[in-house]
């Protein structure tokens, strides 16, 4: 972003912010007619880019880009498609880290920081773009592809959605990300090595969201099938019963004078939740019901189970076991909190090998300096934080991150 500085980036933010109405208008009903209210609030928004003169003179609409982000926003059908060209991408990296690479060889720092940054914003983009595509692919999916009504329109949405993600997953899984290892396969800078792996780590995990998707836009579409089948039946029985009239039950048919009294219908019976227990003309029906129902229940047997004894043995008494090195790592570092004083530890095992041969215990000057590098980057956050480490050593030839320790010292934080 060199070409621009934040007050102009705060400049169109505050336009945004103070004509909302306006924009929200256009975006929602397409469009926004000029009058005499806002004629020069319109044509401010025309100048910084966020309308556009629309084909009817006075009336305005959101530019591309506007409407591009509120679609993303607000989760439109169209934002799951997507740059989807991994290839391409992958080529456009490629090229940046090339140039990278030659600029940090040729020693022109700030020709690298622009090739980085610029591979930087092309990573940003690429996994905003895919990230942006998954979850509206998920919304759409989550929502029964809400933003159509009709069943028809939901099961066609469902399989164009299916077969787009379909098609993306094929094409990214003919990619071999490992590929971009090559990258970094000479001695670059820990910054470019931190955005090659993790761009091929978030690739890996795209691959297995896009297939957990898939899978459930399969479930989906043939809930949304059956659906529709029933509703097809349902407005085929619907047409039927509307081309025989003979098939309509009248309400009044109980009162109906042309048929005898064997089959002439009570009166309807108002619906109720509850029993109306005050009507005494249900008792005996009622008493009849619950004598039957005491008939048909039958108790169960009850299972005679098996049993035995179990048998519990001593529990096993273990010695504890501990490690000699690491206790003395224990004491190096109890040794420095409790005198307040740096304490070396090639100086320590210097002093201690008198004790230690004794105790017929023997280790490398090397091994004990890893060892006391290790335990320390097992501390917890609060214990790492009373205590301060220094390494000492070189720069390894060739390199400018990677160093060679002859020992390290650690002594207590003065905070």
């Amino acid at each position: 972003m060199s070409g621009f500085d934040s007050e102009h980036v705060a400049s169109l933010l505050r336009q945004l912010g103070q004509h909302d109405q306006l924009i929200a208008q256009a975006y929602v009903q397409g469009y926004i007619s000029s009058d005499d209210s806002n004629v020069n609030q319109l044509s401010s928004l025309h100048k910084s880019g966020i309308l556009r003169p629309d084909e009817d003179a006075g009336d305005y609409r959101t530019s591309a880009d506007i409407k591009q982000m509120l679609n993303r926003l607000m989760r439109q059908q169209r934002g799951y498609r997507q740059m989807s060209d991994m290839g391409k991408v992958i080529n456009a990296l490629s090229d940046s880290v090339t140039d990278y690479r030659d600029a940090i060889e040729q020693q022109q720092l700030d020709d690298a920081d622009y090739y980085l940054e610029q591979l930087d914003d092309l990573l940003y983009d690429t996994k905003d773009s895919f990230s942006g595509s998954l979850d509206n692919m998920h919304y759409a999916i989550t929502s029964q592809f809400g933003f159509v009504s009709t069943l028809s329109a939901k099961v066609r949405e469902n399989e164009k959605a299916l077969n787009y993600a379909q098609k993306l997953l094929l094409e990214l899984k003919q990619i071999d990300p490992n590929v971009c290892y090559q990258w970094i396969d000479w001695a670059c800078p820990s910054e470019l090595a931190r955005k090659v792996t993790g761009f091929i780590e978030w690739f890996h995990r795209v691959l297995d969201r896009l297939a957990h998707i898939i899978d459930k836009m399969r479930v989906s579409l043939f809930r949304l099938r059956q659906d529709e089948k029933q509703a097809n039946q349902l407005r085929g029985m619907a047409r039927y019963l509307r081309a025989h009239p003979e098939f309509e039950i009248d309400p009044q048919l109980y009162d109906a004078e042309h048929l005898p009294q064997q089959l002439k219908f009570s009166p309807p019976l108002p619906l109720r939740s509850y029993v109306d227990v005050r009507n005494t003309g249900l008792e005996s029906d009622l008493i009849e019901i619950v004598q039957s129902l005491r008939k048909a229940s039958v108790t169960a047997l009850v299972k005679e189970r098996d049993s035995c004894e179990i048998s519990v043995e001593a529990i096993e008494e273990i010695a504890y076991d501990y490690d000699f090195f690491e206790q003395q790592v224990e004491l190096l570092f109890e040794h420095s909190i409790i005198n307040n004083v740096g304490c070396s530890a090639l100086e320590y095992w210097q002093q201690h090998q008198p004790l230690w041969q004794q105790q017929a215990q023997d280790m490398a000057p090397k091994s004990w300096i890893e060892l006391v590098f290790s335990c320390y980057c097992k501390l917890t956050n609060d214990q790492q934080q009373g205590l301060t480490i220094h390494m000492k050593g070189r720069v390894v030839d060739g390199t400018n991150n990677n160093f060679t320790f002859t020992d390290v010292v650690i002594e207590p934080n003065g905070d």
